[in-house]
């Protein structure tokens, strides 16, 4: 399984990948332009984005431009330090298959990615 992780933290972003790397393929990248051209060329299967990304965006940002891209053919996941009832309605409702709290548990993501 390849997933496509998104995190505008440096350390955030290493930190979620040696988390992931241990059971799957993972690209990572600090910016929605980077995960963008990367996946033009390339299949994933599972979207993960923190919810607030760099320039004023959020993983919302990041769903619409992969899915104008690869279709809904993907699972899709947010990664948050905070969320409540409110956001989290918010978050499923834009159509994601999720929401993991930081720090990342990969029971809990198979769990969500249906594993």
């Amino acid at each position: 399984m390849t997933i496509l992780l998104l995190d505008d933290e440096n350390l955030e972003l290493f930190i979620t990948k040696t988390i992931l790397e241990r059971e799957f393929q993972v690209h990572g990248f600090n910016t929605l332009d980077e995960a963008v051209a990367w996946a033009r060329n390339n299949p994933f299967d599972v979207l993960i984005s923190d919810y607030y990304l760099d320039r004023g965006m959020t993983a919302q940002n990041a769903l619409k431009a992969l899915e104008e891209i690869k279709g809904k053919n993907f699972k899709s996941v947010v990664l948050t330090n905070y969320s409540d009832h409110k956001r989290v309605a918010e978050i499923m409702a834009a159509g994601f298959t999720g929401v993991v709290d930081k720090p990342l548990e990969l029971a809990e993501l198979k769990k969500i990615i249906g594993l």
